[in-house]
């Protein structure tokens, strides 16, 4: 700076005058590379950021910190912002909330499974009498876990719960039997084979039930029973109509055949809580013209030869009893002819339930069709259930029709099955069933469609009905159950993992336990309520004792106990079937 030569007085800024040349070193010109370290901390920045959202995908517990899952539009912290931004954020809060609670009592479920024992069996009361009246209901432990999800029309269960309180209670031969038919949704028996293992434990264990007397696929296998098939059988399942010409298809779905030489034992467990015992062994097999033989065998004792040849197809039944405990049944075409056959029971005496897998794989609704009605009453009856449950529709999802003709479908199948006295039914309506859009994952239209069809048909139909597909979050809950760890969906987004099977049959056991408590608290006081065949036998019985004169025995057969061509001579230890099994009082 220059002082000007007329000031005459020293400012602070008075100074020598000096040039100054700021040079930039190193400076890029305007389209050149940059200098090296003019970003670093901008990069280690970015890394940082990087490798926190990485973690939340590592640490399970900060899922909730996640900026982007494959459910929604591939856009970066659209957890974090986008649906703050959009008023989003409370409704996916709330869908995390629920996940994670879903994913820990998969967590829960599985563990008690692997660590549980074999059920304790409970006291045994005297048969039931007419009038006995219901005790005032005792709390348990499990009445105050959380029901996810309510049944709908629960009313129409009463018979169904009243006998589930006769096997609670301990009544002599209170057996409560269900039959749960469906399609894959519960081959493997995973989520029939949940509910049975909670509902055993808690009601008491009177068996695993109805076994098919081979694999008429891969994926039918159940839990709680060893099944070993030396050499197997020629089978039609009802899927494929192959008996269309009679439509005997037996119980399971699933007629056997052989000209000689196929053999299959079931055996009890010898691990795990369920099917550790049995005592009571039934075989469901066919008479039919030229039929040959069928050789039976318990344990390691001499075996039975039953002869099948009859004037006309038929439905037959050859029961064997032993001493409560391990066993295995062997059952064998022993040649002479073609031998029809069905599947095995396995049961136990004592008060209890009986939960059958009867998985149709691959099969559309209208397949159940395929029975021939009158055949299909007798092995009902045969069997004589105090509940039928029905899971179909995944299959539906691939097939063109509308949902008026579904509606009509499924109607006549309840119809079918449930006969002109209607059991208790309930549906379970189907598994969510995603598809791809893009990253995403979402429900597939008709879903929704099929669901709200089914739930118009159980209520017209006097079913009670689980809304399956609600239980697991409703729209898009295959996408967060497929991502979920544990996962629980499967990955062609149709279909659950075991740890899936055990949520969805725990949610069904607790929404049926809410309904049998209310039915207890509602009944206390009131007479014993059982179904009308059990009544009649009740009465018959009574009237029996009164007259000193013992009831008669029917031999195994046809539908009303008749059959003259069924086997007299029975081993030491066995005994000739009843047209109705022995269910005591109770059931």
């Amino acid at each position: 700076m220059t002082k000007p030569a007329n000031d005459q007085h020293a400012g602070l800024l008075d100074g020598e005058d000096r040039k100054f040349r700021v040079e930039l070193r190193g400076a890029a010109e305007p389209n050149g590379p940059y200098p090296r370290g003019t970003f670093r901390q901008i990069v280690t920045a970015m890394l940082t950021l990087v490798m926190a959202i990485g973690l939340t995908y590592l640490v399970p517990r900060w899922h909730w910190a996640r900026p982007w899952t494959p459910d929604m539009d591939y856009v970066p912290f659209w957890n974090l912002i986008g649906r703050v931004l959009l008023g989003e954020g409370e409704v996916a809060d709330q869908v995390n909330v629920e996940l994670a609670k879903v994913q820990e009592l998969a967590r829960v479920e599985v563990a008690a499974d692997e660590k549980a024992e074999p059920f304790v069996d409970r006291a045994v009361r005297t048969p039931v009498e007419l009038g006995e009246r219901l005790p005032e209901y005792v709390d348990n432990p499990e009445d105050a876990e959380r029901v996810e999800m309510t049944l709908e029309n629960a009313e129409a269960l009463e018979t169904f719960y009243g006998a589930l309180a006769a096997s609670e209670l301990g009544y002599a031969g209170a057996i409560t039997r269900v039959m749960h038919y469906g399609d894959s949704a519960i081959g493997n028996d995973g989520i029939p084979g949940a509910i049975r293992m909670k509902m055993q434990a808690r009601f008491g264990d009177a068996g695993h039930g109805f076994h098919l007397l081979g694999q008429p696929n891969a994926s039918y296998r159940h839990q709680g029973v060893r099944f070993a098939e030396k050499s197997p059988w020629n089978h039609c399942f009802i899927i494929f109509g192959c008996r269309e010409k009679d439509g005997h298809y037996g119980l399971g779905g699933t007629t056997f055949e052989s000209v000689g030489g196929a053999e299959i034992t079931l055996s009890t467990a010898n691990k795990g809580a369920m099917g550790r015992k049995a005592s009571h062994f039934e075989v469901w097999y066919a008479g039919a013209p030229r039929g040959g033989n069928l050789k039976v065998q318990l344990d390691e004792q001499e075996p039975v030869v039953l002869a099948t040849a009859a004037e006309q197809l038929e439905d037959r039944w050859y029961a064997v009893d032993a001493e409560d405990g391990e066993h295995s049944l062997t059952v064998r075409a022993a040649g002479s002819g073609k031998v029809r056959a069905y599947g095995v029971v396995m049961e136990r005496s004592v008060p209890g339930v009986v939960w059958d897998e009867m998985s149709q794989i691959g099969a559309l609704t209208r397949r159940m069709s395929n029975f021939n009605k009158d055949h299909l009453h007798s092995q009902i009856r045969r069997r004589d259930p105090d509940l039928v449950v029905f899971m179909f529709g995944g299959n539906d999802m691939n097939t063109q029709g509308t949902m008026a003709k579904y509606r009509e479908e499924f109607t006549e199948v309840i119809r079918l099955f449930r006969g002109a006295q209607p059991l208790p039914c309930l549906v379970m309506a189907p598994l969510d069933h995603g598809e791809r859009d893009g990253a995403r994952i979402v429900t597939r239209p008709i879903v929704t469609k099929l669901v709200n069809a089914q739930r118009e048909v159980a209520k017209a139909e006097g079913c009670a009905f689980f809304d399956t597909f609600a239980a697991m979050g409703g729209d898009g809950s295959m996408g967060r159950w497929v991502r979920s760890s544990p996962a629980l969906g499967s990955g062609d987004l149709s279909h659950l993992t075991h740890h899936g099977h055990k949520v969805v049959g725990g949610m069904l056991y607790r929404a049926l336990v809410a309904g049998y408590v209310d039915y207890r608290k509602r009944m206390v006081g009131q007479p014993v309520q059982l179904p009308p065949q059990a009544a009649a036998k009740v009465e018959a019985t009574a009237a029996n004792e009164q007259a000193e004169v013992k009831p008669e025995v029917a031999k195994p057969g046809a539908a009303d106990g008749s059959d003259a061509s069924a086997p007299e001579a029975v081993r030491p230890g066995a005994t000739a079937a009843a047209a109705q099994p022995v269910k005591l009082p109770g059931n």
